[in-house]
Order: C-alpha cells, then structure tokens, then sequence
C-alpha cells in the first residue's frame, strides 16, 4: 500500500469466545506458569469485515495447558474506507501495520475482560493476560487474496 497513514474507520460488530476451557487436572499450584500465544486474522470481503481472533494457552514448563481461552472480534470496516485497503487492480486487501495493530490489541484486552469475567471467584483467577508487544505476535503485512 502506497500511503499507510490513511485513517480507516471501523467498528466491533461482533465479539465471540469461540474457546474456553480449564483442565484442573494439568494445574500444579505453586509452579510458574507461561503462556502460548497464537494471532490469526481472517476476512469477509463481502461483508468488508476483518476478523481477529486471539488464543492463549496457560502452561507449566512441559506439561499439558490448565487454561485455554480464544476469542475473536470481527471487525466492519466503513465503506468509504474499504477502498483504502484494497490493492489497486486486484482482489487483494492489505491491512496497515498500525490497523493490524490496533485491531489485536483491542481483541486483546477483550481477551483479558472475557479471561477476568470467566474465572473470577475461581483459583484460576489469579491468572492475569498480563501486557505484551502484541507486535511481535503480527507478521509484516497482513494481506489476504
């Protein structure tokens, strides 16, 4: 994309824990504990929605998950806007580093409200999605054909 400093304008359409699941079994109380993150977008094109959805797995060193949560927020992108994201001549849509960014942090912190909202008043609730560079889980471009 030629100018990546456009402002597009969306908004959440849709919020969806598409995956939660505590596997009191695998938990070991006392041991630290890490977590797997993994970021996938997707696309509607013909709804001109983005799709992000977040998983995280919360582990002790060499074991099995004890806390798996994914969520997903979908994403409308106005219009006007949608143009902006499209390569010209072609099918393909390419999000701009700061978009892409934005949208997974705000799907993110969802995470972390849904995380909070799930397992309070539970022993599981001292497992807080703590911050991270949500930049370092984005590839380069996200684009789709």
């Amino acid at each position: 994309m030629e100018n990546t400093n456009e402002l597009i304008s969306f908004g959440i359409n849709q919020i969806a824990t598409e995956q939660f699941a505590i596997i009191p079994e695998a938990h070991k109380i006392g041991e630290a504990a890490q977590i797997q993150h993994e970021l996938n977008f997707g696309i509607d094109k013909e709804n001109k929605r983005i799709y992000v959805r977040k998983l995280a797995r919360f582990q002790h060193p060499d074991s099995s998950p004890f806390l798996i949560i994914a969520v997903a927020c979908h994403f409308f992108i106005v219009s006007e806007d949608w143009a902006k994201l499209q390569v010209p001549d072609s099918e393909r849509i390419v999000l701009p580093k700061d978009l892409g960014v934005h949208l997974a942090m705000l799907t993110v912190g969802t995470l972390r409200g849904v995380l909070h909202a799930k397992t309070e008043n539970t022993p599981f609730s001292q497992y807080i999605f703590p911050p991270f560079d949500v930049t370092s889980l984005l590839p380069e471009i996200v684009s789709f054909d």
